[in-house]
C-alpha cells in the first residue's frame, strides 16, 4: 500500500497564522511527519510531498502525487475563521461520489472514535460526512484524495490542542487507523 502526506501550506506560506504567530504550516509538518511514520512502521510505502518548511505549490504537490501514483492521497491542515469561536475538525473531498468517499467516511469515524468530545463539521446532504469542495489537490490527483482539516489554530482552545504532541500523535494514530479501516474494506 503507497500513501502520500501532504503537509498543507510551508515555506513562503505559512497557511493560518494564529494572533499569536502559531503557523498551521508548523503543526501540519509535525502531524504528518508522525503519521508517515505509523505508516512506514505497518509496512507501508510512504511519501511527503515536503518534509522541510519549504514552499511548494499546488501544482507541484499534484504531479508529485501522480508520479508515486499512491493508493491515497492524504493533505493535512489547519483551519482558521475571523471568529475566534469557531472549531471542529472536518474532512474533505471533492464534489459528487468519487473513489474518496469511502477514505474520508473511515478517517471522519477514526477521528471521532479517537476524539469524542472534539466537535466535528461535517456535510450530510449526500449521506456521508465529508465535506466537499473543488480544491485542486482533490481534484486534480488521480489517487482518491481526502484534506483533513484537524482544527482551528484561530480558536484559543483548539489551537492548544493542536499545538499538543500527544494530541499530534493521536491526530496521526486516527488517520492512520482510518487508512487501514479503508484499506480492510
Amino acid at each position: 500500500m503507497k500513501v502520500m502526506i501532504d503537509p498543507g501550506h510551508g515555506g513562503k506560506d505559512p497557511g493560518a497564522v494564529s494572533p499569536e504567530g502559531v503557523h498551521e504550516a508548523d503543526i501540519n509538518l509535525r502531524v504528518c511527519r508522525l503519521l508517515y511514520g505509523v505508516l512506514s512502521g505497518l509496512g507501508f510505502e510512504v511519501l511527503l510531498t515536503r518534509d522541510a518548511d519549504v514552499t511548494l505549490s499546488l501544482k507541484a504537490r499534484v504531479r508529485a502525487c501522480n508520479s508515486f501514483k499512491p493508493d491515497c492521497f492524504i493533505s493535512i491542515h489547519c483551519n482558521a475563521a475571523a471568529n475566534p469561536a469557531a472549531n471542529g475538525i472536518e474532512v474533505w473531498t471533492s464534489p459528487g461520489e468519487t473513489a474518496a468517499d469511502p477514505l474520508s467516511r473511515e478517517i471522519f469515524m477514526a477521528m471521532q472514535n479517537h476524539f469524542p468530545s472534539k466537535r466535528f463539521r461535517s456535510d450530510f446532504s449526500d449521506g456521508d460526512p465529508d465535506k466537499e469542495g473543488s480544491l485542486y489537490v482533490l481534484k486534480n490527483t488521480r489517487a482518491p484524495a481526502v484534506l483533513v482539516e484537524m482544527g482551528f489554530v484561530s480558536h484559543p482552545e483548539e489551537r492548544e490542542w493542536l499545538r499538543d504532541p500527544l494530541k499530534q500523535m493521536r491526530i496521526a494514530l486516527a488517520i492512520a487507523d482510518g487508512i487501514l479501516k479503508w484499506k480492510m474494506r
